[in-house]
């Protein structure tokens, strides 16, 4: 039998090589011991605390909840609001609860239940990023189908061919990954995130599951866009846990050992998540085997808090990635649709840098 990539992940500490196949995987070298959620491993630094964040967010989910549909329905009650108005609070007190519940319901068993402190930070993955995984799985309407489609048309058209044992590093939703497993010449995937409210939803959905989730609005032009229920489900059938993995880890330092994928993928990431970029290709470098292929898609996007010299452009980036050792091909930048709600009409219009860049055998 061929070396799987759970054959080469190495434990976070001490870089000693991990079986992360185990219920509780542990490193026989210096004795970290690594969770789960639900069937994730979490092969992150302290996984412990982590997991104890997560179930704090949950509690502090149900609770935020529970005060904001609590806020909307007293509003509803007071003298003056119209009818109409009513109506349209009330229809949002229901809409956080059911979106509040929805999570709740998938994340819970897998957190192991909320914690009674909670954080100081409701989970990003439910406040700001619960879009991808619509868009990913939910949403029916033609955008939703355009935006997924054009992801994977734009990176095949820079990287055609078989694209081997492949790494996605914040693969959010997970539908990308998908895609290039399915249809990519893909033999094996590790996905890469530190989001388990991302995760799950999309492990049960990638695995052959129909999952639950409400979207709701609390920007409502029309009544009937105040919120809906959609059904997550993988478009061409589901994938095992042979040749599609799971991790809970840090995307700037992935818990692999060198030169084990052919091609990595970084979707939105590069402009959000790397505060030192050089530093950033040299891993990815050395994570490929020579003359693969790191794959690149994204806006240049940069947090406010990004320092000025650090907000490179695309001409910045191509010659950090050819100072890195890298050969990089045309970058194809396109202006496309990103998350286009059907729910509420809403949506962002990106500039999206899509490129390949070869590995060299000799560099850095």
């Amino acid at each position: 039998m061929s070396e799987s990539v759970l054959d080469r992940v190495v434990c976070v500490p001490c870089g000693a090589p991990l079986d992360p196949r185990p219920p509780v995987p542990a490193c026989a070298a210096c004795g970290e011991r690594y969770a789960r959620v639900g069937a994730i491993p979490v092969l992150l630094p302290r996984p412990a605390a982590h997991v104890e964040l997560w179930r704090r967010q949950l509690a502090l989910l149900l609770a935020n909840g529970t005060e904001t549909r609590a806020g909307l329905e007293a509003v509803a009650r007071e003298p003056g609001v119209l009818p109409e108005g009513a109506a349209r609070l009330a229809a949002m007190a229901r809409a956080v609860g059911d979106q509040v519940d929805d999570f709740a319901a998938l994340l819970g068993p897998a957190l192991g239940g909320p914690l009674d402190e909670p954080a100081n930070g409701l989970p990003r993955g439910v406040v700001e990023y619960s879009y991808y995984l619509f868009r990913d799985w939910g949403w029916p309407s033609s955008s939703a189908a355009s935006e997924n489609e054009e992801a994977f048309a734009a990176l095949r058209a820079v990287a055609p061919g078989a694209l081997g044992r492949l790494l996605v590093l914040g693969a959010g939703g997970c539908r990308l990954a998908y895609d290039l497993h399915r249809r990519a010449g893909v033999v094996e995937t590790a996905v890469v995130d530190i989001d388990p409210y991302l995760f799950v939803p999309a492990e049960a959905v990638v695995r052959g599951g129909e999952v639950k989730l409400t979207e709701a609005s609390l920007n409502v032009v029309d009544p009937e866009h105040v919120s809906a229920a959609w059904t997550l489900r993988a478009p061409d059938g589901p994938l095992d846990g042979a040749a599609f993995h799971f991790f809970l880890a840090n995307g700037l330092a992935p818990p692999f050992a060198e030169a084990t994928f052919d091609t990595i993928v970084t979707p939105w990431f590069i402009d959000r998540v790397p505060t030192d970029l050089p530093e950033f290709l040299a891993t990815l470098r050395r994570l490929l085997r020579p003359g693969g292929r790191w794959l690149n898609q994204g806006p240049l996007l940069y947090p406010p808090e990004t320092p000025f010299p650090r907000r490179y452009s695309r001409d910045e980036v191509v010659a950090l990635a050819t100072a890195a050792g890298f050969e990089v091909g045309p970058v194809d930048a396109a202006s496309r649709p990103y998350l286009l709600s059907p729910l509420t009409g809403a949506g962002k219009i990106e500039r999206v840098l899509t490129f390949a860049a070869v590995r060299s055998s000799s560099g850095p």
